[in-house]
């Protein structure tokens, strides 16, 4: 497809809202110096031509040794052509220079051109001056004015332009006379570099800047770096550098349509640029694109960085190595949910029912303002092959098999993260769902671009993790997702390839060493290239201790806690998650959760909810568990759990208050999980009948007189508060210690209560 230039880049203009354009770098092409024979032009057939000699000279010459001279009479018209196989796309201007000695005052020129498809386009007549070289200059990009279409209505475009395969001069007088020509060096003004436009000349720290340009080449893969490779320079106040690859952009119109969301793309393609700075001051930087003709450079675009309240990037904490901190020092928790994609075959299953429509994007801006408004701040997403994988067979709109990206789902990923960026979510993205390396366990690997059967050069899915070739399709594919989605800070993470131990052809094939070198170095070649730095972790079903999660590639770890309630209850698993994850020195914390991997009854799902949410933050894990069943939340109203955990959360600052495991002492078969110091704590109670199979949430005795004691504490006065976790908050009071143990009596409550427990100052 080509690719046109200033039509396109006024599409962006109205889709970015920029109007500041940078002017570009020229140089010169010579294509017709007159030096050699087969330079030499004939004249149009046509009985009425007035030409009468063409032959090269030296007695006029503006460049070399000689020129072309072409001899005229008039009444009437003169025309002189040659065949010019070019793609003026490449160009500003088609430069002519033609010497006019004694000429007639009422002489006129025109420039003509001829496309692939015999259309004929010409310039408006234009005078020359006698006795001088006369240089025309004729703007041919596509939006140019001067050229006229001639018996037919095909206007000027980078259609014609790009399949140009003729060019001539006429010459019209209408007295009698003997004229003389002379033409030499007919160029173009190569364009360098096109002109690029920018978001904004002022832009808030952390917030995306972007920069907007359309190369005029009909490049086989774009997404190829060997083929066209684009990359940014960008200088901040203390020079120092940021180097961000570019990227092929499309962009589409989405509507909703009986629930289903459709794409159509609007305008065309064009080449794009993301940045998000981290300092404030002036910055600036050029681009570079490299291709079959050689290097070519932008020349050096400027705008300021002012400051924002934006936090910036997650990062594992400097001060407390189990938990997340922003840019700015500040503590993050993450608390939400597992969107993998809008839709899910197993939900439809547990609720007996069809398939919802894949409303895609759309869903996601309804559930984000939910999340929003109930506190949450996190979600996993996958680039699966049904809503936001770039890579796969033709069996779905977009794909186009192994080495080329669907640019609709690329466009799904960028509104998925205007809306995290307008709720404040922060997204866990899986690059690769276990599924497409897997033949037995949600098998997607028949339909692989990678498959020898889809006409790929892998035999069985263990190939892919030693195979060269599906490493280099791989790198570039990363190398494509820093370059359009590493700007943003509402990236939480990137995980390559989730439920390790699912893939292969084999169960066991996980321990294989392949895997985890694999791993390692496509992680650390993510590191590398994502200036970001975005952390990034590798996911299991089942706990694992292997190298890979000791690794320093791997920032942080996480699991699923599915179980099977005949054995175990879902708090004592998450205790067992989070005692074998610290061993890996690394923040830790459950990315899919929700009874079995098939579900559960609505009452055991419902409890399973409150149990993950508050038992996980009783707990040192770094962040919320990630329930699984989404639609669930919204069906049944499960939205008021996660605000009443946001709103108990919201004062407590892990970072600042260093919380260890505490010891709190019960009666009765109560059960508790707790985390304090020596002046505060956090205390979860709740009933074990509970988290057995239950029926029914309401047939709970209220408990009364329950008492808990917590030693380990500074004498003095305490502020307690007591949390429902579907009601908030109930009620607090003071209690007094007067020992180095504090007890507390707590007031009549059923299934399970919250305490909040801290000194006075």
């Amino acid at each position: 497809m080509r690719k046109p230039d200033l039509f396109f880049l006024l599409t962006c203009l109205l889709v970015t809202g920029a109007r500041d354009t940078v002017s570009a770098q020229t140089g010169k092409v010579v294509f017709f110096g007159f030096e050699s024979p087969a330079e030499t032009w004939v004249a149009c057939p046509g009985n009425q031509n007035g030409v009468r000699r063409i032959s090269q000279t030296q007695n006029r010459v503006l460049e070399g040794t000689h020129s072309l001279e072409v001899q005229m009479t008039f009444p009437g018209e003169a025309a002189v052509e040659k065949s010019f196989y070019r793609d003026l796309t490449r160009y500003r201007h088609l430069i002519f220079n033609i010497y006019a000695g004694e000429i007639p005052d009422d002489l006129r020129v025109v420039i003509f051109l001829q496309d692939a498809e015999w259309l004929w386009y010409q310039t408006p007549l234009m005078s020359l001056q006698k006795n001088r070289w006369n240089k025309l200059t004729l703007n041919v990009q596509p939006d140019s004015a001067y050229w006229e279409p001639i018996n037919h209505a095909q206007p000027w475009s980078i259609k014609a332009a790009a399949n140009i395969k003729k060019i001539g001069l006429k010459v019209f007088c209408s007295r009698e006379a003997e004229v003389t020509l002379w033409l030499d060096e007919i160029a173009g003004e190569l364009v360098s570099f096109p002109e690029v436009t920018i978001s904004s000349r002022q832009v808030p720290c952390y917030s995306r800047l972007e920069l907007t340009f359309n190369l005029p080449e009909d490049y086989s893969n774009p997404f190829n770096p060997e083929e066209v490779e684009v990359s940014a320079t960008f200088l901040d106040p203390d020079g120092q550098e940021t180097v961000l690859p570019g990227f092929y952009y499309q962009t589409y119109q989405a509507s909703l349509i009986d629930g289903q969301e459709l794409l159509a793309p609007e305008g065309y393609p064009c080449w794009k640029v993301r940045f998000s700075p981290r300092k404030c001051g002036q910055h600036s930087c050029r681009i570079k694109v490299r291709d079959k003709h050689g290097e070519r450079e932008s020349q050096r675009i400027s705008f300021l960085t002012v400051p924002s309240n934006n936090p910036g990037f997650i990062e594992v904490s400097s001060l407390d190595g189990r938990y997340f901190q922003f840019s700015n020092g500040s503590f993050f928790y993450p608390l939400g949910l597992n969107i993998r994609s809008p839709t899910d075959t197993r939900y439809a299953h547990l609720r007996k029912r069809p398939l919802d429509p894949d409303s895609g994007t759309f869903y996601y801006e309804k559930i984000f303002q939910q999340m929003k408004q109930s506190g949450q701040n996190f979600c996993e997403v996958w680039m699966a092959n049904w809503f936001a994988a770039l890579e796969w067979i033709e069996n779905r709109p977009g794909y186009r098999g192994a080495g080329f990206y669907n640019l609709r789902h690329a466009w799904k990923l960028d509104r998925l993260l205007e809306l995290a960026e307008t709720n404040g979510i922060y997204l866990q993205i899986v690059l690769i769902n276990h599924g497409q390396l897997s033949t037995y366990c949600d098998e997607e690997w028949p339909d692989h671009p990678y498959n020898e059967k889809n006409g790929g050069f892998l035999k069985k899915p263990e190939e892919f993790f030693t195979d060269t070739r599906a490493e280099q399709l791989m790198r570039r594919k990363f190398r494509y997702i820093v370059a359009r989605w590493s700007y943003s800070p509402n990236i939480f993470g990137w995980v390559l390839l989730n439920e390790i131990n699912l893939t292969g052809s084999r169960r066991d094939f996980y321990l294989s060493p392949a895997v985890t070198t694999w791993y390692e170095r496509l992680a650390g070649y993510l590191k590398k290239i994502d200036p970001y730095h975005h952390l990034v972790s590798a996911h299991y079903t089942i706990l694992v201790d292997n190298d890979l999660l000791r690794s320093s590639v791997v920032d942080y770890t996480i699991t699923n806690a599915y179980y099977e309630s005949g054995r175990t209850s879902l708090v004592e698993f998450l205790k067992e998650i989070y005692r074998f994850n610290a061993r890996f020195d690394k923040p830790t914390f459950v990315s899919e959760f929700g009874g079995t991997p098939w579900g559960a009854t609505d009452p055991n799902l419902v409890r399973d909810v409150i149990a993950g949410l508050w038992g996980s933050f009783h707990l040192p894990f770094a962040g919320a568990p990630a329930f699984w069943w989404h639609r669930l939340v919204t069906e049944l109203n499960l939205y008021p759990i996660y605000q009443n955990l946001a709103r108990y959360a919201a004062s407590v600052d892990r970072l600042k208050t260093a919380l260890e495991i505490e010891e709190v002492k019960t009666e009765g078969k109560i059960k508790t999980l707790g985390l304090g110091n020596f002046c505060e704590a956090l205390v979860w109670v709740y009933d074990p009948l509970v988290m057995t199979r239950i029926q029914d949430l309401t047939s709970f005795s209220e408990l009364r007189d329950v008492r808990i004691a917590l030693g380990k504490k500074k004498p003095g006065r305490y502020k307690v508060e007591f949390w429902s976790m579907e009601d908030g908050f109930l009620q607090e009071g003071t209690v007094e210690n007067q020992s180095d143990t504090l007890s507390v009596t707590l007031p009549p409550f059923r299934r399970w209560l919250a305490v909040k427990i801290k000194a006075e100052v």
